[in-house]
């Protein structure tokens, strides 16, 4: 479980996050959208402790993040699988590699490497791409590979912030179908998206943050109070 309550966040005199309090359950896939600067990158650097709120408290599983030291952060970014906007790789590195290098970071046994890798990059349908370098990768190919190196320590939860960003409809629909095989085997997803079409087709709640401010909690979905109804997806 997920539990924020009452969490502000100030850089100097602007808000990054304003008085926010939400709750999401384990196994939860969740959407959160809301213009560019609205909050929600501000929301994931909360939870994965990148950020540290001015007030209120945070809570991932029974972790409460606020009370965390600086030595312990790492208990809880191993609770988490992050996929940022930008995907950032070794580019000297072959896919194998790059995995290798953070499964080494996490301090997996080497010996589990192997099997870690290839179940990640078989759940993103990567398999094939092991020795590949990521200049040999189209956009949506490393897109998938930064979601398999998210997948590496067998998280509980996995936050995505614009996983679909700059795809084709066709990569775009191919990572979502990845993202709800994933919640599908019970790991909650939180995904920060400008998709309104991807949002409005394939509808979960929806948190939606407006000027720092959460504005509308939807279990119904949706992209908006005021979704167009053509504005959506023939599967």
């Amino acid at each position: 479980m997920i539990e924020l309550k009452n969490v502000t966040k100030k850089y100097g005199q602007v808000w990054g996050i304003k008085d926010l309090s939400v709750q999401i359950e384990e196994g939860e896939f969740v959407y959160l959208v809301g213009p560019s600067g609205a909050g929600k990158t501000t929301f994931f650097k909360l939870l994965a402790a990148q950020e540290q709120a001015d007030s209120g408290s945070i809570r991932v599983g029974n972790i409460e993040v606020e009370r965390l030291h600086r030595e312990q952060i790492y208990k809880l970014r191993r609770q988490l699988g992050i996929v940022l906007q930008r995907d950032l790789f070794f580019p000297r590195l072959t896919v194998k590699e790059n995995l290798e290098t953070c499964l080494s970071a996490l301090e997996v046994p080497q010996e589990k490497w192997g099997l870690r890798i290839e179940q990640a990059l078989a759940s993103v349908k990567m398999g094939q791409m092991t020795e590949r370098l990521p200049a040999q990768l189209s956009v949506g190919q490393q897109k998938k590979v930064a979601l398999a190196r998210a997948l590496l320590n067998q998280p509980p939860v996995v936050i995505a912030d614009e996983p679909t960003a700059n795809l084709d409809v066709k990569s775009a629909k191919e990572m979502m179908q990845i993202f709800f095989r994933i919640n599908q085997a019970g790991t909650t997803v939180l995904m920060a998206t400008h998709d309104s079409t991807m949002v409005n087709s394939l509808r979960h709640r929806t948190l939606e943050i407006q000027n720092s401010q959460l504005v509308r909690d939807d279990r119904q979905g949706g992209y908006s109070r005021f979704a167009d109804e053509k504005d959506v997806y023939v599967w």
